[in-house]
């Protein structure tokens, strides 16, 4: 009875997480440098925290799933985010945390049960936290390490691990960036010359939309993010090529945001540009399949569905590949 409680509570859970959550994260960060840039990590997204003089902050923002976990950090000289807490995870949508800059110990209000687990993978390094992990029953904190480690698993370890997963936990974001990883992985890995074989990726409706979709024409399929300057930037190259084209090119723009509402709502004003198809890769699958690891990165595939050209950035080499194409 207990169990059936349990998976019924965690159910009602994952389907309030299919909708954007409003979260708020409030707290204070004692002895921090005046001078020193903080962020909470948490969902893919490194957020700036606006500390006062006291070190109480308060951020909000939009979460694609709860439960999530997050992390206290800073950036170091060399670019690399630094954490200065642990992963730390909620299931609440406001959560109030205390921590020492100097020591790194914190408080957080109402700890979930598995915040013990996850401390003990974060511990752990390699092959012997990967084993930990696969050789663990099933919670949110082993599907999102799992999830975060995948590109170092081995791909039949990954197979048997989402088999053992219960189905309360296979509406989660982090199974389904695991099973599309695999599916992925599965597929000949994409090269010039090679067929391109048709996926679906849900548009801003969540309509799915067909990679080949049956057009003949020569498609040129786009990878952005809206954290990339020069990815927003490249939405002005192709309002033009779109104008004249004259039909000949479908355009195809693929956003690889980790959050639908950065998706959807960052950059409006150049997104508004947006005429030609516009998806999501949501769980990561065309990243993975297409092996692309940058952004902007442009794929022309031709009227027979190969792959013919890839090239990258924003700048007169990419502007003159996309005037050729119209040609």
């Amino acid at each position: 009875m207990k169990k059936l409680l349990l998976n019924l509570i965690l159910s009602l859970a994952l389907i309030q997480s299919q909708a954007q959550q409003a979260v708020s994260f409030r707290g204070q960060i004692k002895n921090a440098k005046a001078d020193e840039s903080i962020y909470l990590g948490v969902e893919g997204m490194l957020l700036q925290l606006k500390l006062q003089d006291n070190g109480a902050f308060l951020i909000n923002t939009n979460l694609q799933q709860i439960p999530a976990c997050f992390f206290i950090a800073s950036i170091t000289k060399k670019g690399k985010i630094e954490q200065h807490s642990p992963r730390i995870w909620f299931e609440k949508d406001s959560i109030d945390i205390n921590i020492d800059w100097v020591d790194k110990s914190f408080q957080v209000a109402d700890k979930m049960s598995y915040q013990s687990i996850s401390e003990k993978i974060e511990s752990l390094k390699g092959n012997q936290q990967n084993q930990f992990m696969l050789s663990n029953s099933v919670n949110f904190p082993i599907l999102y390490f799992v999830n975060e480690n995948k590109s170092d698993i081995p791909l039949p370890d990954l197979e048997i691990f989402i088999q053992k997963v219960d189905e309360t936990y296979q509406s989660s974001a982090y199974f389904k960036k695991i099973e599309a990883y695999i599916n992925a992985k599965k597929r000949k890995p994409l090269k010039i010359g090679d067929i391109v074989l048709d996926f679906t990726l849900p548009d801003r409706d969540g309509n799915p939309i067909s990679m080949n979709n049956g057009s003949q024409k020569t498609k040129l399929v786009t990878f952005f993010s809206s954290g990339c300057s020069f990815s927003i930037s490249s939405i002005g190259l192709l309002e033009q090529l779109q104008k004249i084209n004259n039909g000949k090119i479908e355009i195809i723009t693929v956003w690889a945001d980790d959050s639908k509402n950065s998706w959807l709502n960052e950059h409006l004003d150049q997104k508004r540009k947006i005429t030609w198809i516009n998806i999501w890769d949501e769980y990561q699958f065309a990243s993975t399949y297409f092996n692309n690891t940058g952004w902007p990165t442009f794929y022309v595939i031709n009227a027979e569905g190969r792959l013919i050209d890839v090239f990258h950035d924003y700048n007169q080499k990419t502007a003159n590949k996309l005037k050729e194409l119209t040609k």
